[in-house]
């Protein structure tokens, strides 16, 4: 293959983008990624927490039992060959505060399918007098962070290696749809994904696609009295990342102007760290990011219903750390001609 023939143009570096470019790449495929790095994609700004309980309705995340072993594999791996360390196990302690709660809590535990996940009893004495009054911890294990800038700066580099990477912006004006390929400037590539979050919406070609973009603010604060051994959950998450810092958040906004961090989210923040925290603590960062959701919540994956040579990989949405590699993986199958595309992340249920 000459060196301007490829067999993918993946347009998007983040979190979607970099797992999927590396399992193609793995796989034999000659790869060519467009990225113009954001500081504010939500690649970025994101979280990155990994939690098998979804807490609001204390019922197991989708597909986690699935999940969260492949996702903890596919960045145990990457770790162990960068020598880099991203990816950080950590149980959650489910704050609970009224009776009601305790109840839904006790009933959801004790079910057979959700008891592995609920195997340490909280160390409560450890938050006594640092957090508000509270009914019980619960401890969710399997749970873990992830610094996803980090990890996506190691597949960047990657990728800088092997010349692999154009760092501009990806102009849909100069891409030619062909039959049998893409044509972009003096590039060719026998297809295209598009991995590019939210900017998906200005995309002409996927303009029927029902993404619900939501704006997300997070803060990081300095607490030195507070334990840094658990992820706390609270209607906020708390987030240990090192150095008494911790990262909380985070505001849904569905009608919003810009990417910008806003001071009434800072404010709605405040007020909830303020009410979870009764030790002191300081702001020391505030960003925000645009979420690539869905309505139905689940990922965008597969083949455009016109051209056949453009594909999406898109919509993963807030849980994105444990749902993409398993998919990238599927998706890659798919492409490879190995599976056929799981019904229930196929574009195509909102385009047929």
């Amino acid at each position: 293959m000459s060196e301007n023939k490829f067999d993918f143009i993946i347009v998007g570096l983040g979190l979607a983008g970099s797992v999927l470019s590396r399992m193609l790449i793995d796989s034999g495929f000659k790869v060519l990624v467009f990225d113009k790095f954001n500081p504010g994609s939500s690649s970025q700004v994101a979280a990155g927490l990994v939690n098998p309980v979804t807490g609001r309705r204390v019922v197991k995340s989708w597909m986690a039992d699935t999940l969260l072993p492949f996702a903890n594999d596919f960045y145990r791996k990457i770790e162990t060959e960068s020598g880099k360390q991203f990816y950080h196990s950590m149980d959650v302690l489910e704050v609970v505060h009224s009776i009601k709660d305790l109840n839904e809590w006790t009933v959801r535990s004790a079910d057979e399918s959700m008891k592995k996940y609920f195997m340490r009893e909280a160390p409560e004495e450890l938050y006594n007098d640092k957090i508000s009054e509270f009914k019980k911890l619960i401890c969710i294990n399997s749970s873990a962070w992830m610094n996803i800038p980090e990890f996506i700066e190691l597949c960047r580099l990657k990728l800088t290696e092997t010349s692999s990477i154009i760092e501009e912006e990806f102009d849909f004006s100069l891409m030619k749809i062909n039959n049998n390929e893409i044509e972009y400037r003096s590039l060719k590539s026998k297809k295209i994904i598009f991995c590019d979050g939210y900017q998906t919406l200005k995309n002409e070609l996927w303009k029927n696609l029902p993404f619900v973009p939501a704006k997300g603010e997070i803060l990081t604060i300095k607490c030195p009295d507070l334990p840094e051994e658990f992820i706390l959950l609270s209607g906020i998450f708390l987030i240990p990342v090192g150095q008494n810092k911790f990262r909380t958040g985070s505001t849904y906004e569905w009608n919003f102007q810009n990417e910008l961090p806003s001071e009434n989210g800072k404010s709605k923040l405040l007020n909830q760290v303020s009410d979870l925290l009764k030790v002191p603590f300081e702001i020391i960062d505030h960003r925000a990011g645009i979420r690539p959701t869905v309505k139905d919540r689940r990922p965008l994956i597969g083949q455009h219903p016109e051209h056949k040579n453009v594909f999406l990989f898109n919509g993963m949405g807030t849980k994105g750390v444990q749902l993409v590699p398993y998919f990238a993986d599927h998706f890659t199958k798919v492409l490879s001609g190995k599976e056929n595309l799981m019904d229930e992340v196929n574009l195509n249920r909102f385009t047929n």
